[in-house]
């Protein structure tokens, strides 16, 4: 059985988060996948919407003559489609809040649980009860926390050029990416106040430094060297078809611009599930925090599981 407190060193958060997938990983996106059919369904219209509009736009020739107003009048001129934007905009907003902390909930069910032996319904009602809470963090995050960091970080940037800024930069850019999420981790799982999560999160990251910071580092590179591949073949792929395209037919260059509904559907496509692999190696980042959060944790619930077990002995 998967432990999630438990004393971990640098090499046991990096293959712990994988046995984590391994373990409990159908289960986990299989409800991921469920609760963000909606996502996929309205991102993929607004994509499709939004590209139709622009390739019409560039067939009618109408670059010259553009209207920097004319999006917001073709959105006045159909209620029906604004009132659509609207609301999937509010519906892409409120999953965006669930994907960011999906990973959290997830592992806080399993820490209540000691198992995965609940349904999305069971997601969906934790995530409705935390909902206001992701909300704060989320305003806090944006307004407080992270123009702080900016500040640090550009700070950090121009010592590059004193040579002595590029150690640093490399070992603050993991430091603060775990403090962020071992911060959302606190806030979301105990009952504190977005200070004290900030200030708990502190204290967790500087209890093992090292190896959490090379941890958080290692698997960071792993899944951005992933992500550029991935990138770099749908971007390769664009290339060539293009090239086809206008070797293809000899009057390319003369012709007006016309766009396939087929070539639209494949580039929504395709924008859909770079989306969904982002939103899978998020979670991958994410649950390798989760490993780092409660394997920091592990000593103090331990304690508490002692302690209790011999209350009840005693009893």
């Amino acid at each position: 059985m998967f432990e999630l407190y438990k004393k971990r060193q640098l090499g046991d958060y990096i293959v712990d988060s994988f046995t984590f997938f391994k373990t409990f990983g159908k289960h986990f996106f299989k409800i991921f996948f469920i609760i963000n059919a909606t996502m996929l369904l309205v991102t993929g219209a607004l994509m499709y919407w939004f590209l139709k509009l622009n390739f019409q736009f560039l067939s009618n020739d109408a670059v010259q003559k553009a209207n920097p107003n004319q999006f917001l009048d073709y959105l006045g001129s159909s209620p029906a489609i604004l009132a659509f934007t609207i609301v999937s905009i509010i519906i892409l907003v409120l999953i965006s809040l669930f994907n960011s902390a999906y990973p959290i909930l997830y592992l806080k069910l399993i820490a209540q649980q000691n198992n995965n032996d609940f349904t999305a319904k069971e997601v969906l009602k934790t995530f409705r009860q935390s909902i206001w809470k992701i909300f704060k963090f989320t305003i806090g995050l944006l307004f407080i926390v992270m123009p702080a960091l900016f500040i640090l970080i550009i700070a950090l940037f121009f010592l590059c050029f004193a040579l002595v800024g590029i150690p640093l930069i490399i070992v603050a850019i993991p430091t603060l990416f775990t403090f962020v999420h071992l911060s959302y981790y606190s806030y979301l799982t105990e009952e504190k106040s977005f200070f004290e999560s900030l200030n708990h999160a502190y204290i967790l990251v500087k209890e093992d430094f090292w190896s959490t910071i090379g941890a958080s580092f290692i698997v960071m590179i792993i899944i951005q060297m992933v992500q550029a591949s991935i990138t770099m073949f749908f971007y390769f792929v664009g290339i060539f078809a293009f090239i086809f395209f206008a070797i293809a037919n000899p009057d390319f260059e003369k012709s007006s611009f016309q766009v396939s509904p087929v070539i639209i559907i494949l580039l929504t496509i395709v924008f859909v599930l770079i989306l969904v692999l982002s939103n899978i190696f998020n979670n991958i980042l994410v649950i390798n925090q989760g490993i780092i959060y409660y394997s920091l944790g592990s000593e103090n619930k331990i304690s508490a599981t002692e302690i209790e077990s011999i209350g009840s002995n005693n009893e």
